[in-house]
């Protein structure tokens, strides 16, 4: 299959364009994504861009009489949310289906080393833009439209960020792409990753949709030397994507070469900024907490990923005072299923549901917007007056009591299964009635089918 042309956007220009269109959105409850609910929700929007928010009844007169062109969707009663962010994600890991390690499994580097691994070396231009796609239409069905993806194909570096802004540009959601750089396949490969990012980050400086950063696989997998190179490549305006803390080898890794931790480590090279994002943090030293306080920068918790691979539970109590965001880590595509699955695993520990629905809301609503806000420098992940218009219908009637005080509780109890009837973004239509727009959903289905057995075929 000749993939040179299909969904490769140009490298200064948006495929995507706002709907000039204004439109209306009403017909049922409305959450904020800031604490407030409206029973009878009404956003008005024109073109990209939010232009009010509220109950119908005050929204509906705020619209210019001699509006010709406006297009009315009724939700009939489902509920009204900003499409929601996912700040750590591996699109790739769509191929792990079903698939098993290569042996026996006893340790979560063994796991690396027979699943993971081999896996991400399976990957061809084909196979990493079609998992791409897969990934993004369940992101796109849960609700979701901005996402930072974390990728690895050491077979197929050179423009593999280019592909997948394909995908993500044809689709008309937002994402922060990068590679993972590792020393783990090489000195060519450590090169090639590095100049992968850098050259992405480059060509997409400025993008509506797409921007990139720096990625790096962990502190282990990375030495003195390389982290050297990194550091003179590093601009803090533009960060770092990492694994930091995930198991304790990683800690200890750090520890064993004089470092107080692994966020110390990366701090001495310059790479902790108020845009850093460091996954997992299961196992940080109190130095390494500090710095993620001082720094403002992002620790995202991965809390379906961390129980899989049965590395230790994450310290609620000492993360507290951090920005603490929440990704999926590959695992699925859908954010309130993450949310919902942390709430159990830390409510089996012991903590108190309210305490839990406080946190991990913040996670999802606040500290993910945040990030996101900062990269795109656009408001996202909110509706109100100048956001941007993403916006998700979830295909939920709630039929008891949907306010303030329990919106929460219909999130993880009532819409963990429920999948979106729209999604708007940046004020374009991408996907209704359970359909995509752009995308040819059955035709991705059966290209994924073949390519998915070669990929497990190199994999074997």
């Amino acid at each position: 299959m000749d993939i040179s042309n299909l969904y490769m956007p140009k490298k200064s220009e948006n495929t995507v364009t706002d709907e000039k269109q204004a439109k209306v959105i009403y017909g049922g409850p409305l959450f904020d994504g800031k604490g407030t609910v409206f029973e009878n929700g009404c956003i008005y929007l024109s073109g990209s861009t939010i232009l009010a928010v509220g109950r119908e009844e005050d929204v509906f007169p705020l619209i210019p009489k001699n509006k010709s062109e406006l297009e009315l969707i009724d939700t009939q009663g489902k509920v009204i949310f900003p499409s929601l962010i996912n700040t750590h994600h591996h699109f790739f890991s769509a191929y792990i289906r079903g698939l098993s390690p290569k042996g026996e499994v006893t340790s979560f580097e063994e796991k690396l080393d027979k699943l993971w691994w081999p896996l991400d070396k399976a990957l061809d231009e084909e196979s990493l833009q079609i998992a791409a796609l897969i990934s993004i239409m369940e992101s796109i069905e849960s609700g979701v439209t901005t996402i930072f993806d974390h990728h690895s194909s050491p077979s197929c570096i050179r423009k593999s960020l280019d592909i997948i802004a394909g995908a993500v540009t044809k689709s008309g959601i937002n994402a922060v792409l990068c590679h993972e750089i590792s020393d783990r396949n090489g000195k060519e490969k450590f090169t090639e990753a590095l100049e992968e990012n850098l050259s992405f980050i480059e060509n997409y400086e400025g993008h509506k949709n797409l921007r990139g950063t720096l990625g790096l696989h962990a502190n282990f997998t990375l030495s003195e030397n390389s982290l050297k190179i990194i550091a003179k490549e590093h601009d803090p305006d533009h960060g770092v994507h990492i694994h930091a803390g995930e198991n304790f080898s990683d800690f200890n890794f750090a520890k064993e070469i004089g470092y107080e931790g692994v966020i110390d480590r990366l701090n001495r090279f310059g790479l902790i900024s108020p845009k850093a994002i460091l996954a997992h943090g299961l196992y940080l030293s109190e130095i390494d907490l500090n710095l993620l306080e001082k720094h403002q920068s992002l620790l995202v918790h991965n809390p379906e990923s961390n129980a899989n691979n049965n590395l230790g539970p994450f310290d609620m109590e000492n993360t507290k005072r951090l920005n603490v965001g929440l990704g999926t880590d590959g695992i699925n595509s859908n954010m309130i299923q993450t949310m919902r699955s942390g709430f159990f695993i830390h409510r089996q520990k012991g903590m108190g549901e309210n305490l839990l629905f406080e946190k991990l809301s913040e996670m999802l609503f606040r500290n993910n917007v945040a990030c996101a806000q900062k990269f795109f420098e656009r408001k996202l992940g909110v509706l109100e007056k100048g956001a941007s218009a993403d916006i998700v219908i979830f295909d939920y009637v709630p039929f008891t009591p949907f306010h303030e005080n329990n919106i929460y509780r219909h999130l993880l109890f009532g819409m963990h299964d429920k999948k979106a009837d729209t999604v708007i973004s940046n004020g374009k239509i991408i996907f209704q009635g359970g359909v995509f727009i752009s995308l040819d959903k059955e035709l991705i289905l059966e290209q994924a089918t073949e390519i998915s057995r070669k990929v497990w075929e190199n994999y074997l």
